[in-house]
């Protein structure tokens, strides 16, 4: 799969579907996470599995939520069914995300074949993930490719974090 251009879409904006898909864009990744509140994702998550289940005239990618929302499950129950060209991770910390990621989908009922789709980690929204990042290749035959993130840091307010322990910071620009 070469994917150069990828569009975001809110998964509680069905609307949009199709002009992404009409938009050029090598995929159109549909957003469980960022993008939906909290109150949207029961929607998002039935929009989802809608557009997933029909005819699509475009790579269609699922981001999950992260590992920690505690509602990764809950999504991937209404998209594996009908299985998304790939699952991207946000929040990826390393291989052991990976692995976790599997074996939730691979204890999903409704997975044809048993297996994930290829998965998409998101691997530098966190410093674990940066710190993880040789690890990915323990996982390798799982993944679509490693994307990155910019701007998990700054929400985790990591630089200011690093700044009061006295280490420095650099950037390039």
């Amino acid at each position: 799969m070469n994917l150069r251009s990828l569009l975001f879409v809110p998964g509680d904006r069905p609307e949009r579907f199709a002009k992404a898909a009409a938009s050029g864009a090598d995929a159109m990744i549909i957003d469980l996470e960022d993008s939906v509140g909290l109150d949207n994702k029961v929607k998002a998550r039935d929009c989802a599995a809608e557009w997933l289940s029909g005819d699509r005239n475009i790579r269609t990618l699922v981001r999950v939520n992260p590992q920690d929302s505690h509602r990764t499950q809950d999504d991937l129950a209404a998209i594996l069914p009908y299985l998304p060209d790939a699952i991207m991770l946000p929040k990826a910390e390393g291989a052991r995300s990976v692995a976790w990621l599997c074996a939730l989908a691979a204890g999903s009922a409704d997975v044809p074949g048993g297996d994930a789709p290829p998965i998409l980690p998101i691997a530098t929204e966190t410093p674990g993930g940066v710190f993880e990042l040789g690890s990915l290749r323990d996982v390798a035959e799982h993944l679509l490719a490693v994307s990155w993130g910019r701007g998990g840091f700054a929400r985790r307010d990591w630089r200011s974090n690093i700044a009061r322990r006295g280490w420095p910071i650099y950037a390039a620009l």
